[in-house]
């Protein structure tokens, strides 16, 4: 057997004759131009370069030049000059606007930091500047244009998508600053220095690690199986798991192996590559981090170079075969028996993993003046928890500035703590040591295209549009339509939908799993999970992993995790296509059935159930919208088809005749001369674009300056718990420019209580005042509102238009009919619709044989407020229960039942009596007078 040293002079030997490869082909990628274009482009870069050059040019033809930092601008100005006559292939940003010997314009920050940091690629600008041919730095994946993800005569589908350089790596930066904090936290024992990163799919985990591998030194593995992009890495899974038959000790001892290859070979990699560092040193912290920014991304690069959407390139295959070379040799020097337990001296093996990677450590930051104060190696695995985890934290422990990372969407983050029989010193064993909280801060709307009030681009044609809502919320969707061909990025909304329901893009609605289901009224409804259920937590996890949810916060002491569907307009509109593709699934019965398990919150005023009909009415809107518009071809402005006007939301929602609705007057009015417009006239202009709800948390959000932003996104809202006077809310636009000064409401409040009948309750709608529940803020001009009350426990239905009375005798007739009086005169106008019942009498969408399913969302929603008799009839035995109950339950009521235990009232002889729903409502009134004439009675309504 060929001793250590032989051994790790022959991978040195294999890695300088990777990088001298690597020097002599700039890039593995196919070029981007024909022979013959490369000469027509030379000619003109080098009479450009012969024009504002020249002086520096001339210098460097005379061999004047060398690679000295000076010339880095000069660089910049060939590189500037080669993407400007590019047939717009390579990257526009790079052009240099002026003369580099006469006020230059200072280079973007990535080209500066690329030729500073990359030695190969500075020596390579200025050498093919010498003789006049620039076919080499044309073909940089580096400079390639995003809009260029294929050559010349290719397919126009992507096939080796460059990842987006994300300008504010914010995320990157935060992530590093949360490891710092975490190491800095000496209150409390660790038991390594280990985290997950839980997140669902596409919110740039791994693209987060990427960005932090520019500043640290990163070894990533990807373990995943068959995973695209970024690829795994099949050849070291198959390694550890090569044999199902092997003992867990024997899987533990092979991962051991593992780890020993890559920190060996990643110093064997770092000491080659540092010597193309000019005269790097670390005598002090700002060199030693200099030097280790400079190196993170040199192997950064040495790892990307290559790489395809579903392969890596060479030198990261190479990198793993000589890991995997290490850890066979480990391995096979004292690899545990079959059947067999880890001796004492196997288990001393784990030392020489420490070691090996003490010495990475000592090679990064040989003066440890960085080690103890912030992360310098991030040991990254991609959905690995059950393969690598315990070892992994060995090996980053304390002893070792390192950290051990693991990327997963499964939210099963208590799988990634170390094993305790599995651990050999047993330190975990008591609770006194602790792990790290999960990491769920990944980024979002990052690549959102800021909206500005009253902007050029602020139209509702531009915010509806498939390229705004597909730059909205996480990553995955923004990367894809910038980087994709025009038949990725036209088929990106059915992309979504495929990622939303788990892949299970093709099959019938009705064949779908009841969590995709959950998933499309979640994504739309804005649904929350019950945190005390066991059954809803898993849900939450399943949610998380396969639909796209977003994971806020998890514990790692008590497995906790909460979780949100934020507001994603893109996955919304995906939703949407599923809802009205479905044939024997309606989103209705879906609701009701997660109702009845208890798995999400209800909510106590039926106000899910109103969300939905206004969803429902706003497709069919929609629908009926997308026949009458004309389809655009562009997809930065196919947001026309999206927008319906107030009156076609309206029609679409309720069951009453459309002549008698546009016609309505208002109910109150602020000016004298619109004291008879009619909802038509005064909403001629009003548009509404929302496909979906937010529930929001804070009451201030309902008003002008939230709400145009939220106009942007597509959301209406769900208010938050104990708003004044509304429930819900839509937004609607006056004109086609979005600006906060545009916006007003249909303001709605939900009534889920029998005693509201088909007769309006004018009260509630004075405490609808779009002043008081904050919808316009003190002194601002009020635009007209739409009030409306849903009394959906009524059991009569009925859509009633307000009105303040009638005048008796016409001054100008309308043929049958009685012309309104004018409404009260207020400070705003307004116009006031009461909706009792919620059935197919009162709404559109909804189909008669649907009204047993609302009834049921309702029935369980007030259900869930009536914790004693919870049933809409309870029996004797159950009213027997509800008195139980409510003796538990002492003082919040004024039923004897919550008082009898610990007050004595012998001395009163009256009765309660409660009123329910056992006694028909023509019966009631009559009921409750003739209790109340007998003096020692007591009335009351059921909860």
């Amino acid at each position: 057997m060929s001793s250590p040293d032989d051994k790790r002079s022959r991978l040195e030997a294999q890695v300088s004759d990777e990088v001298d490869t690597a020097e002599q082909r700039p890039a593995e990628s196919t070029s981007l131009f024909t022979e013959d274009e490369h000469a027509e482009l030379d000619t003109l870069v080098n009479d450009q370069l012969e024009v504002i050059n020249n002086k520096t040019l001339r210098a460097l033809k005379l061999g004047l030049v060398d690679v000295h930092p000076y010339y880095r601008l000069f660089a910049a100005s060939i590189v500037g000059t080669v993407c400007k006559y590019s047939k717009n292939r390579l990257r526009a940003g790079f052009v240099l606007d002026g003369h580099i010997n006469n006020h230059p314009k200072f280079p973007p920050k990535e080209l500066a930091d690329m030729l500073e940091e990359d030695l190969d690629f500075f020596t390579a600008v200025l050498s093919a500047a010498t003789i006049g041919q620039f076919k080499d730095i044309r073909d940089y994946d580096f400079l390639h244009s995003k809009s260029s993800a294929s050559a010349p005569g290719s397919s126009p589908e992507v096939t080796a998508p460059e990842k987006i350089a994300v300008e504010n790596s914010r995320s990157a930066k935060f992530f590093l600053k949360i490891l710092q904090n975490y190491q800095a936290d000496t209150l409390r024992l660790y038991y390594a220095r280990f985290v997950t990163i839980t997140q669902s799919s596409g919110t740039g985990k791994s693209r987060m690690i990427d960005e932090a591998g520019k500043e640290v030194i990163l070894i990533p593995v990807n373990l995943s199986v068959a995973k695209p992009y970024p690829p795994s890495d099949p050849s070291i899974r198959e390694w550890l798991i090569r044999s199902v038959a092997e003992t867990a000790e024997v899987m533990y001892f092979r991962a051991l192996a593992l780890l020993y290859g890559l920190f060996t070979q990643t110093q064997i990699c770092l000491e080659e590559l540092a010597k193309s560092l000019l005269n790097e040193s670390a005598h002090d912290g700002a060199s030693t981090r200099r030097r280790l920014q400079r190196l993170a991304s040199k192997l950064r690069d040495y790892f990307m170079k290559g790489m395809t959407f579903g392969e890596h390139g060479l030198n990261r295959r190479t990198f793993h075969k000589a890991v995997k070379d290490l850890a066979e040799e480990f391995f096979n020097s004292k690899a545990p028996l079959k059947g067999k337990p880890i001796s004492p001296t196997q288990v001393g093996e784990a030392d020489r993993v420490l070691k090996a990677a003490s010495n990475l450590s000592a090679f990064i930051d040989p003066n440890r003046v960085l080690s103890d104060l912030a992360p310098t190696i991030l040991l990254c695995f991609d959905e690995s928890h059950d393969l690598i985890g315990p070892p992994a934290c060995i090996a980053c422990g304390k002893e070792v500035p390192m950290w051990a990372i693991f990327l997963s969407t499964a939210g099963k983050f208590h799988l990634f703590a170390p094993d305790r029989p599995m651990d050999p010193s047993e330190r975990i064993n008591t609770d006194e040591l602790k792990t790290y909280d999960p990491i769920t801060e990944t980024g979002f709307d990052e690549f959102a295209e800021r909206v500005v009030s009253g902007g050029p681009q602020s139209t509702l044609s531009s915010i509806a549009s498939t390229h705004h809502m597909a730059h909205l919320g996480r990553a995955l969707f923004a990367a894809r339509f910038d980087e994709g061909s025009p038949s990725v990025r036209k088929s990106i909304v059915s992309f979504a939908r495929a990622k939303l329901l788990g892949y299970f893009e093709g099959h019938e609605p009705g064949t779908m799993p009841d969590a995709a289901k959950l998933a499309c009224l979640a994504v739309r409804l804005g649904l929350d999970f019950r945190a005390a259920s066991s059954q809803g937590a898993e849900a939450q996890r399943v949610q998380v992993e396969r639909h796209m949810r977003i994971a806020l916060f998890a514990s790692a002491s008590d497995l906790r995790m909460v979780t949100t569907s934020s507001s994603e307009p893109l996955l919304a509109e995906a939703s949407c296509i599923t809802m009205r593709a479905s044939k024997d699934w309606t989103a209705a019965d879906s609701l009701r059935k997660h109702f009845r398990s208890s798995e999400i919150s209800l909510g106590d005023r039926g106000e899910f159930a109103v969300a939905l009909l206004a969803l429902l009415a706003r497709d069919a809107a929609v629908a009926q919208n997308s026949n009458a518009v004309q389809e655009t071809t562009t997809l930065q402005q196919d947001g026309a088809q999206r927008v319906i006007t107030v009156t076609g939301f309206l029609k679409a929602l309720l069951e009453t005749s459309d002549g008698e609705l546009v016609a309505q007057p208002p109910t109150s009015y602020r000016e004298s001369d619109t004291a008879f417009h009619s909802l038509e006239d005064t909403f001629e202009d009003g548009k509404i674009w929302f496909n979906h709800f937010v529930r929001v948390d804070d009451y201030d959000v309902i008003n002008q300056e939230f709400l145009w932003r939220l106009i942007s996104r597509g959301a209406a809202v769900i208010c938050a718990t104990n708003q004044r006077g509304i429930d819900l809310l839509i937004p609607i636009l006056i004109g086609d420019v979005l600006r906060k000064e545009s916006v007003t409401a249909i303001l709605i409040q939900v009534k889920n209580d029998k005693s509201y009948t088909e007769k309006p309750a004018r009260w509630l709608f004075d405490a609808m005042d779009p002043f008081r529940v904050g919808l316009f803020s003190k002194g601002v001009v009020p635009l007209p509102v739409i009030r409306m009350v849903f009394a959906v426990a009524s059991k009569e239905s009925a859509v009633n238009y307000l009105q303040r009375g009638y005048i008796p005798r016409l001054q100008e007739t309308v043929p049958g009919r009685a012309v309104p009086a004018p409404g009260l005169k207020t400070s705003f106008t307004a116009y006031d619709i009461w909706c009792s019942g919620i059935t197919s009498r009162t709404f559109r969408a909804i189909s008669p044989d649907q009204d047993v399913i609302y009834e049921d969302i309702l029935l369980r929603a007030r259900s869930l407020a009536n914790p004693y008799t919870p049933m809409e009839k309870p029996s004797v035995f159950e009213k027997e229960r509800g008195d139980m109950r409510r003796a538990m339950n002492p003082g919040v009521a004024a039923l004897s039942q919550h008082h009898q235990r610990y007050i004595d009232d012998t001395q009163d002889s009256s009765v309660d009596v409660i009123l329910d729903d056992s006694i028909p409502e023509t019966q009631q009134e009559q009921f409750i007078e003739e209790q109340k004439s007998a003096s020692a009675t007591r009335v009351y309504r059921s909860w």
